[in-house]
């Protein structure tokens, strides 16, 4: 029998323990001692079961884990920042591109109070998955649309929710043709959770100095 996380959680290992994510609950957890380590030699075998344990047991029971073909595996990184958006010269937003930025912001924000975050998050991989190739220049797509979000920031103070400014931009680039990843991260000592956008290996509303400090826990 092979074991994977059911949809929905993620994992990565921060400071030598496991966090999970469960974005259908919208929480992060980690796990008791035992079951830690139960986990972490299942993770080692693949997702392959040799012997039964209680730990694992109540793993299974809680729907945490369940039968699957997929190896069991933590969050598969981005690639590694090498620059960021941020850093170079962007025009000064349009008023339109600002309440353009806005509308999107709003929209997310609703959209996960309505719908919840896994809901939210599987929309961005849906349109993903169905974008066409990019048209134009990938450089000038980006400082558009960075440009409405940084003019829209002297306008409205929402737009300091990571999460939300996140999710937002990158429906924005995908109406551009743009790939973006939104990549969620988190760090020990004490706990906190970051999420940005990413390009390929260019950060795209943050910078390597902030996102560093996090490992990444899912990548949409």
């Amino acid at each position: 029998m092979h074991l994977a996380l059911r949809t929905g959680i993620s994992f990565c290992c921060v400071d030598g323990r496991l966090l999970f994510l469960d974005v259908i609950a919208d929480r992060y957890f980690c796990l008791s001692e035992p079951a830690e380590k139960c986990f972490l030699g299942l993770v080692e075998a693949g997702g392959r079961v040799a012997d039964r344990e209680d730990a694992l047991d109540s793993l299974i029971s809680r729907g945490m884990l369940v039968e699957a073909p997929v190896p069991l595996k933590p969050c598969t990184l981005p690639a590694l920042p090498e620059e960021s958006v941020l850093d170079q010269p962007l025009p000064r937003g349009s008023l339109r591109q600002a309440v353009g930025a806005l509308g999107r912001l709003t929209a997310v924000q609703l959209r996960l109070k309505i719908a919840g975050l896994a809901r939210t998050l599987f929309a961005i991989s849906v349109m993903k998955a169905r974008l066409e190739p990019v048209r134009g220049n990938q450089d000038m797509l980006l400082c558009r649309t960075m440009a409405g979000f940084g003019r829209a920031t002297g306008i409205a103070t929402i737009l300091d929710n990571c999460l939300g400014q996140s999710i937002a931009i990158a429906h924005d680039m995908l109406a551009r043709g743009l790939r973006p990843d939104v990549v969620l991260g988190v760090r020990l000592g004490p706990f906190n959770a970051h999420c940005w956008v990413q390009c390929e290996n260019r950060l795209v509303n943050d910078r390597f100095d902030m996102v560093r400090t996090f490992t990444p826990i899912l990548v949409i």
